[in-house]
């Protein structure tokens, strides 16, 4: 058996990144708003172990800063890269399994969910689902368990190098994503005939 798993944004979509609006409402540079968005609460809330308001009360009390609203949702407007989607497409026509694999929480998650982004995949692996967020190993051993295949049967796709060092370092062949080009030129390759 055959296995691609697709990280969501940055691969499968664009306009994931919400912190230069965040930035804007509460009047701070991007530079000084991401340190404070990465503190310990945004592993929290990317394993599903707070909810985004929660994320926000805690950042508030934490900061000070006047939030006024549930800031992942309510500026989080992805946008589809076709050319993935219809790479998606090919490789199950194809009968290969696809999935994805997405570090996310709650807020962008539903969004996603009623945009019909994950309706492409046989299955969606959510971080906040699974309690367990990439670069941690134990997300790629998810998957792999749950899917029933061996690393060297499942190619990772992914736009973070640490993410992929991650399944590299489990013997999954992997592809950083850089260009639409070279990820489905990639991807076609590791998949061989029968993807068109």
């Amino acid at each position: 058996m055959r296995l691609c798993i697709f990280d969501v944004g940055g691969v499968m979509v664009d306009g994931f990144d919400v912190a230069p609006d965040i930035a804007a409402r509460l009047g701070l540079p991007v530079s000084e708003l991401r340190p404070l968005l990465r503190a310990s609460d945004f592993e929290l809330l990317h394993t599903g172990r707070i909810s985004s308001a929660e994320f926000w009360d805690r950042f508030r009390a934490r900061t000070g800063l006047p939030v006024d609203d549930e800031y992942w949702g309510a500026f989080f407007r992805p946008l589809r890269r076709p050319r993935m989607y219809d790479l998606v497409r090919r490789l199950r026509e194809a009968g290969v399994r696809v999935v994805a694999g997405t570090n996310t929480l709650d807020a962008h998650y539903r969004i996603h969910a009623e945009l019909g982004d994950y309706q492409a995949f046989a299955h969606t692996y959510a971080s906040h689902l699974i309690h367990v967020a990439k670069p941690d190993p134990a997300f790629f051993r998810h998957i792999l368990a749950a899917e029933k295949v061996t690393p060297d049967q499942a190619l990772f796709v992914d736009d973070v190098e640490a993410n992929v060092r991650a399944a590299a370092g489990l013997g999954m062949p992997t592809v950083l994503f850089q260009t639409e080009a070279d990820a489905i030129a990639r991807v076609e390759a590791w998949v061989g005939a029968g993807v068109r």
